[in-house]
């Protein structure tokens, strides 16, 4: 089977990471290793904050060397990223700034002067909802704050399609990571007109839209040259990070929930066209563009940053402990029915995770004055109702039944969790794969080699084939403890 064999890339790029996977699919199903990792993070300068997008190429570039190393030959590249943010580029074909990043607060005043009926219209557009940090109300602070750098802009290229740019020379943009950017409508599947109009952008600026599977454009020479590797295409993968995950979800069924698991929880389901309803806009639910011009309606919510807050925190009084220590901690507190809002604002950045926990206990007439060992219990029992609680605002948006729920990402691998999930939603969880984004993002690039495959289910019957997964069953009821927690 060595004529079917292909050793593709991944480019993994979040918020703190920037990681390339290997993988090697050999016809059946596909292989994947984490050749190179390293962190990054944002940058503050004058008060701004950045992202430094050349060391993010620098270390891709590295991933690329070692990817090579390892296999001898690559066939191809994809890149996905996080949302929202993008870069700038010249007359000249240069970037004329790093991008800035969207913990910044520029934007907060030009979502202010919208009103209510505004910004329901721009969701009604979007299908997202306003935030300070959307692309475009960043461009719009951007305008008003940078006007020098906005007038001598050609082009607009967001995350990955910047870092595709740098690599291949090719100014092209992706549907799954413009939707992010609310100047991007689901419903047009293209950029709004209505939205660009309302805010005099200029849409000479955003680049034409690729589909998925569709080849970018080739590696440049000199970087293949400096590299010592081959050349080879930039494939046009789901750009969103989310969006790629979502594509590696190894479901038979048309209908089901999704949770890709990690610092932060995304709930959704996949769906043929967008929802722009009441309900959708009342539940803070978001359409986003997904695989193959499928739409994910999304929620965000809590995911493990709160425990992992837990766990640094404990690291700095001198007891460090593996995850598997803490769910052992988690089955050993005596009193398993404290519950809180894993969702409030109040443990957003506490200085300490384990005493604002405590208060909020306190303030719901708790006990707060619980062991560590009932306070990381405490996080698992509220975490698993809020899944409880995202998936029913799924349920009455899409009107849908739903019977099994897949959770992805690094979360998966928590049985504990996983488990108390499945009692509290009442549904089958099949856990895995750990490695979604990068896998969604390799098993997309197959689509340009192999003309057989050109849909999500095609691609998921080799993922099937590729990962394990593990199912958990409902095993007791949790309808009175769900009760206190929507009261809490």
């Amino acid at each position: 089977m060595k004529e079917y064999v292909k050793n593709i890339v991944a480019f993994d790029c979040g918020n703190s990471s920037v990681r390339v996977i290997l993988g090697r699919y050999d016809g059946v199903k596909v292989q994947t290793k984490v050749v190179h990792q390293v962190e990054h993070k944002e940058i503050a300068v004058n008060g701004v904050f950045y992202w430094d997008v050349l060391h993010i190429f620098t270390e891709l570039q590295r991933g690329l060397m070692l990817a090579h190393r390892e296999c001898g030959h690559i066939d191809s590249a994809g890149i996905c990223t996080w949302g929202i943010d993008f870069g700038m580029i010249g007359q000249q074909g240069q970037l004329l700034s790093n991008p800035l990043c969207y913990r910044n607060s520029l934007a907060l005043g030009v979502l202010e002067k919208l009103s209510e009926t505004e910004k329901r219209e721009m969701f009604d557009l979007t299908g997202i909802h306003n935030h300070q940090m959307n692309s475009l109300y960043q461009l719009v602070a951007y305008r008003e704050a940078f006007p020098e750098q906005l007038a001598a802009t050609k082009s607009i290229l967001l995350m990955p399609d910047l870092l595709s740019y740098l690599f291949t020379g090719e100014k092209k943009g992706e549907r799954t990571i413009s939707s992010t950017t609310q100047y991007y409508g689901v419903v047009e599947k293209d950029y709004s007109k209505a939205v660009i109009e309302k805010f005099e952008l200029d849409e000479t600026l955003f680049p034409p839209l690729m589909e998925n599977g569709e080849k970018i454009g080739e590696i440049r020479p000199e970087i293949a040259e400096e590299l010592k590797i081959n050349a080879f295409p930039f494939v046009c993968v789901p750009a969103h990070d989310t969006a790629s995950a979502v594509a590696s979800v190894p479901a038979k069924e048309k209908d089901f929930i999704f949770l890709s698991s990690g610092t932060w929880g995304l709930f959704g389901t996949e769906l043929d066209t967008p929802i722009v309803s009441d309900k959708v806009y009342e539940f803070g639910l978001a359409n986003e563009e997904g695989a193959f011009r499928t739409t994910t309606l999304l929620k965000n919510g809590a995911g493990m940053y709160i425990v992992q807050r837990i766990r640094a925190e404990l690291a700095t009084m001198g007891k460090k402990l593996t995850w598997d220590e803490m769910v052992d901690m988690a089955r050993s507190a005596k009193d398993d029915s404290l519950l809180f809002d894993p969702n409030s604002e109040e443990l957003y950045n506490p200085p300490s995770m384990i005493e604002a926990i405590r208060d909020l206990l306190r303030k719901s007439g708790q006990n707060g004055n619980c062991s560590i060992e009932e306070i990381i219990r405490a996080f698992y029992e509220s975490v698993a109702m809020s899944y409880k609680f995202c998936t029913d605002q799924i349920t009455k948006a899409t009107g849908k039944k739903y019977e099994s729920l897949y959770i992805i990402g690094g979360g998966s691998n928590n049985m504990f969790l996983n488990q108390l999930t499945a009692n509290a939603t009442g549904m089958t969880v099949t856990a895995g794969p750990p490695e979604a984004t990068s896998l969604g993002n390799i098993m997309t690039q197959l689509v340009y080699f192999d003309d057989d495959l050109n849909n999500l289910s095609d691609l998921r019957k080799i993922i099937r084939k590729s990962v394990q997964t593990k199912q958990f069953k409902p095993q007791a009821t949790s309808d009175a403890k769900y009760a206190r927690f929507l009261e809490i």
